[in-house]
């Protein structure tokens, strides 16, 4: 593959084959879809920017007003005997 009488540009592109091939069939995902990681292009395309949302916060903050009234002081600090 170094050697021979080939051109540049088509041991470039033998090269860049062979790198497709061998990602597609490793990670188990299209040709297309190698191509676009190796050319740094998105897989898909917003207007919008997402941030991320953690609902396990928002549902704890969501419930204190509730678990605050529904307890009382002896029932926090003490644990049930049953």
């Amino acid at each position: 593959m170094i050697g021979g009488s080939e051109t540049r540009r088509e041991k470039a592109r033998r090269l860049m084959t062979r790198i497709v091939n061998n990602l597609s069939a490793k990670m188990e995902i299209g040709a297309p879809m190698a191509c676009m990681y190796l050319l740094d292009i998105p897989d898909h395309y917003t207007s919008h920017t997402f941030v991320p949302f953690y609902w396990q916060s928002f549902v704890r903050e969501a419930q204190k007003p509730w678990d605050a009234t529904s307890e009382t002081p002896s029932a926090v600090t003490q644990p049930e005997k049953v």
